[in-house]
């Protein structure tokens, strides 16, 4: 604190100076028309919350594609149904590539089925004639070399239509159509397209693919709030959270502070921290994709020493508090605390029953001045 001295003295000078056109500390109206506004430094508690807005998400949520592209000839589902493992949500009739596609590797399984067990037999065969000493070891191990190769083709075409009919897609050689099934339990929320409708395959192109459904647990839901840098030091995780929305004014959802990450982003010129809260009551009243007010009750202080938030200046970017001796405000170097809407903690510089300022008293001079204008 020694280093404001010279400075606080010298913003002591010019007060005493304007405090002959302000009133009497303590709120005497003057002729001139106006009174210091003051207050009391006292001890109390400090309840530090933060109040900013968020997203309401599934806690689990997953999107479906079809791994082929074609048009959509049923859609048995809607949005808001309830679905179960497995459940058929579209029937895809493939383009005509994908058709040829899957007509053509149907074909080369087949020949290569085929192909495996032919050369099974001509291996089994030639053991057989090995062991008469009719054939060589080297005639026998041509055959095993190629009955490895043709075992090698085949599963290989095996795993290619595997991806082809896996993430829950049944393909039918005679229907020449795919089923596309729920890969979890849940309600669908989006629904991205309708009958008649061309999809491009998930698989044709990494990230690719037209988006059919968005499934979601709606068990669980939580709230994605972008908390500003400058108030990430006041959440924790395990903070307690009200959570409101407009649609239900009269209502309020509970939730707690699950995760605070540990990396900012960029939001219109501020850092954000992206503070995940899992909704732990009144789920009823959200929705997904409801945008939400969150309150996070962050650390109490009990029976600390504070002054209301409007008696705290900054005077060259250091802390002041303007204390009223014998009617003239001096300003004081403090150290700040904890601060919550309401009130901000002092940990030096002010005591319990001093008198402040609650407003600047160069500006109460002026206003007094000017009669109160």
């Amino acid at each position: 604190m020694s280093g404001l001295a010279p400075r606080l003295r010298l913003g002591q000078a010019l007060v005493v100076g304007v405090a002959g056109a302000c009133s009497t500390a303590g709120g005497n109206d003057q002729p001139g028309g106006s009174a210091l506004r003051t207050g009391v430094a006292d001890r109390g508690t400090i309840r530090v919350t933060i109040e900013e807005t968020g997203v309401v998400e599934p806690e689990r949520q997953i999107v479906v594609k079809s791994p082929i592209s074609g048009v959509v000839l049923e859609l048995p589902v809607q949005a808001g149904d309830a679905v179960r493992a497995g459940q058929v949500l579209a029937t895809i009739v493939p383009d005509i590539a994908q058709a040829n596609a899957l007509a053509q590797l149907r074909s080369e399984l087949a020949s290569t089925e085929i192909a495996v067990l032919n050369l099974r037999r001509e291996h089994q065969r030639a053991l057989d004639l090995k062991e008469r000493t009719l054939i060589s070891e080297a005639e026998v191990e041509a055959k095993r070399t190629e009955l490895q190769q043709a075992e090698n083709q085949f599963e290989a075409a095996r795993e290619r239509l595997r991806l082809i009919e896996g993430s829950g897609v049944r393909a039918t050689a005679e229907a020449q159509s795919a089923q596309i099934t729920a890969p979890a339990a849940g309600v669908v929320i989006v629904r991205g397209v309708e009958e008649g409708e061309t999809v491009v395959g998930g698989t044709s192109a990494f990230g690719g693919g037209t988006e059919l459904f968005t499934i979601a647990d709606l068990s669980t839901l939580e709230v994605k709030a972008a908390i500003n840098e400058v108030d990430i030091g006041k959440v924790a995780r395990g903070d307690t959270v009200r959570i409101t929305v407009d649609a239900f004014p009269g209502d309020t959802a509970t939730g707690v502070v699950r995760l605070v990450p540990p990396a900012a982003r960029q939001q219109e010129r501020i850092r954000v921290f992206d503070v995940e809260i899992v909704v732990t009551g009144g789920q009823r009243i959200l929705r997904p994709g409801m945008t939400a007010n969150v309150r996070i009750a962050g650390p109490v202080r009990d029976d600390v020493v504070r002054v209301p938030v409007e008696a705290v200046f900054y005077v060259e970017g250091k802390p002041v508090v303007y204390k009223v001796v014998n009617g003239q405000p001096a300003a004081t170097g403090v150290v700040l605390g904890l601060s919550d809407l309401s009130y901000v903690e002092i940990l030096e510089g002010v005591s319990p029953g001093d008198s402040v300022a609650l407003e600047d008293p160069a500006a109460a001079a002026r206003r007094a001045a000017s009669g109160g204008r």
